[in-house]
């Protein structure tokens, strides 16, 4: 079960049901994700295709799933949107929140409308932070407070969401005193 955010702009996950009246559905997960999906997708009637970004693996993929390389996804993807018919629901599924966001920020660029957009809760709890101070985007932090990589402050990593980037943002939580280092927390 999610908890509701105390801050308005951490995503909020509702249910994801098929909309038999679209025309055209398409999956999107990440790999290791696609079980998240696959109960949606057995349950869509309408013309469906699916899409697993990784590597292939020798797991048994219903019949209209396919692969494509983590590295040429964006291109592929972009195209692909640009071609749905105006009926078309997208349905993403990641093991990281950042893969669901950086998907529909894809969408969103090539036209599709936010409620045609449904995303899937993300099965971990890994962040890409957003650092402030020198705007380093670091990927699979699990966390806070957090060393950035780039300018070596000490981050508080806060539940704040950015869109733009499909990060949390990142703030020195000691900036008054350097020496004063709160212990580590998991983040949820």
């Amino acid at each position: 079960m999610q908890t509701v955010p105390t801050i308005k702009s951490r995503p909020v996950y509702s249910p994801v049901e098929i909309d038999q009246a679209v025309q055209q559905h398409l999956f999107i997960a990440e790999e290791g994700a696609f079980p998240t999906l696959s109960d949606l997708y057995q349950d869509c009637e309408g013309e469906k295709s699916c899409w697993i970004v990784g590597q292939e693996s020798a797991d048994k993929l219903p019949k209209g799933c396919h692969f494509i390389d983590a590295q040429s996804f964006e291109e592929a993807f972009g195209e692909l949107f640009a071609k749905l018919p105006i009926s078309s629901n997208l349905y993403i599924a990641g093991i990281r929140e950042a893969f669901v966001w950086d998907i529909h920020k894809l969408a969103i660029q090539a036209g599709l409308a936010p409620e045609q957009i449904k995303k899937l809760q993300p099965l971990s709890n890994e962040r890409r932070l957003f650092c402030t101070h020198c705007y380093t985007l670091t990927e699979g932090v699990t966390y806070t407070p957090f060393e950035c990589p780039g300018c070596k402050r000490l981050l508080l990593v806060r539940d704040h969401f950015s869109r733009l980037h499909s990060a949390y943002v990142g703030v020195q939580i000691n900036a008054e005193d350097p020496n004063d280092i709160p212990p580590k927390e998991e983040l949820s």
